[in-house]
């Protein structure tokens, strides 16, 4: 205990946060601890581990059903929907399984970020937050048009990749697109946006 008080009192000393600890000590175990708002810094502290990660089992040639799974733990009020979108891409393209843990609160786009691991739990008051989001737009109105039409496009694609990867029928989800969608982990389970509770 002496030892291990000591090492914090060091951290803390050199001015590294308890946040960026936790966060560098859990990469010694593939363990990546998000508890932030979405934006493009999620591409440092997510995507380019697990591309890492990748490399290394694939250059060992680890058989995927041998690699040591990467977790990711999530308590997130979302962000950036565009920024988000490349921590799904990556872990779509992981070969190494990476498992996705909700922990307090998966809002929005971090929602869309529980739902996209190989393998996906949860607590059973976890907070999951499923809606269309915001946009503030100030522009010419040709470019505010072509914004709009991609955006449009963009939410068709979070529609297909949340039918996709869980039991939310598509008659269920336009019901509910243009609310506040909360719901808790037991919640969540039933609907198939996680894959088991954490007891």
């Amino acid at each position: 205990m002496k030892k291990f008080t000591e090492e914090i009192t060091a951290i803390i000393e050199s001015g590294v946060t308890f946040e960026e600890y936790q966060y560098l000590e859990g990469l010694k175990e593939r363990e990546i601890y998000f508890n932030n708002e979405v934006d493009l810094n999620i591409v440092n502290r997510i995507v380019y581990n697990i591309m890492k990660w990748n490399k290394e089992d694939d250059e060992a040639g680890i058989p995927i059903e041998k690699r040591k799974p990467i977790k990711l733990y999530i308590t997130s009020n979302g962000g950036c929907v565009i920024s988000g979108w490349s921590v799904i891409d990556a872990i779509k393209a992981s070969r190494t399984p990476v498992h996705t843990i909700g922990v307090a609160v998966c809002a929005s786009m971090g929602a869309l970020l529980l739902m996209a691991g190989h393998h996906r739990k949860c607590y059973k008051n976890t907070t999951i937050l499923i809606h269309d989001g915001s946009l503030q737009l100030s522009s010419t109105s040709k470019k505010a048009k072509q914004t709009m039409a991609f955006y449009d496009e963009l939410e068709e694609r979070i529609k297909e990749f949340v039918l996709q990867n869980t039991k939310i029928s598509e008659e269920l989800y336009l019901e509910k697109e243009d609310e506040e969608w909360y719901m808790f982990g037991d919640q969540a389970l039933k609907l198939g946006i996680v894959d088991e509770l954490i007891e």
